[in-house]
């Protein structure tokens, strides 16, 4: 799953309304088909889809509908920053209760290259003047919390939800590389203390992990740290003349990305072809 990332810290994105109406203007179908050539899907929560993790997104579904992520929704978008005092100006640009015009840089690498621009345009459409660059120095400063806008991924859960919900836990800090911080800089008490207590649920009590993670997600949907756009797929070619044993569409037992920390379970099952 990608998100594009704001800086909660950073005014005006330190308003959840905010968040929200920039989550409206994300056309994500349009994300799919023209940024990764319908090589997408959607999923409302920054959790893959893995098996091990539908049940407890599909325990939320109501909430889902009261916090519709997905949703494309240009006129809500703009009745929540009207609600707050912003205007659009005779450019078309919105601008914030101060007069300062919504006018940002999103930070991106080559990975996003083809998304960057439709992300940039639908927020062009709605009235914010956001420019796609990608300069050398992107994820270190977006590690350092440099930043207000960003592309990238989160690298979090695969049969629960623990490690997705440390993601935005106060004191998750950023590990170069490995795609696990709290990027956001969103904090939330009572959404820390939660997540701590599923850290200490054993493995096989889904029921409990179940129960923590609606509360959770009740405070996380409100607030909308980051805005959720699309799952991709890594396309990586792996070859058969030496190893088998990789991960394929027949057998997708683990993410074949080679730079992600799960890539251990792929040496794991590789076996000589001869």
């Amino acid at each position: 799953p990608i998100s594009l990332y704001i800086n909660n810290t950073v005014k005006p994105f330190d308003d959840k309304d905010v968040r929200w109406a920039l989550s409206y203007y994300m056309n994500r179908q349009q994300i799919v088909d023209v940024g990764w050539a319908g090589a997408g899907t959607l999923y409302p929560v920054t959790m893959p889809s893995y098996p091990g993790l539908r049940p407890y997104v599909d325990s939320i579904k109501d909430l889902l509908d009261k916090y519709p992520t997905l949703e494309y929704n240009v006129q809500k978008g703009d009745a929540l920053l009207t609600g707050k005092g912003f205007k659009k100006g005779s450019d078309g640009i919105w601008v914030d209760p101060s007069g300062k015009p919504m006018k940002f840089e999103i930070l991106g690498s080559n990975t996003f290259a083809a998304v960057g621009p439709v992300v940039q345009e639908l927020l062009k459409r709605a009235g914010i003047e956001a420019t796609y660059i990608q300069p050398p120095d992107s994820d270190d400063r977006f590690f350092k919390g440099d930043y207000t806008m960003k592309l990238y991924g989160h690298g979090g859960s695969i049969k629960d939800p623990y490690l997705s919900l440390r993601l935005y836990q106060t004191a998750t800090t950023a590990v170069p590389g490995a795609h696990l911080a709290n990027f956001p800089k969103w904090s939330n008490a009572e959404y820390d203390k939660i997540v701590d207590q599923i850290a200490v649920i054993p493995p096989n009590d889904s029921a409990k992990t179940t129960e923590l993670y609606r509360k959770a997600m009740e405070i996380w949907l409100p607030e909308m740290p980051d805005i959720i756009l699309t799952e991709f797929y890594h396309r990586i070619p792996m070859s058969e003349t030496y190893w088998k044993g990789w991960p394929t569409k027949d057998n997708p037992y683990v993410n074949g990305a080679f730079w992600h920390l799960t890539h251990q379970l792929v040496l794991n099952n590789l076996e000589p072809t001869q």
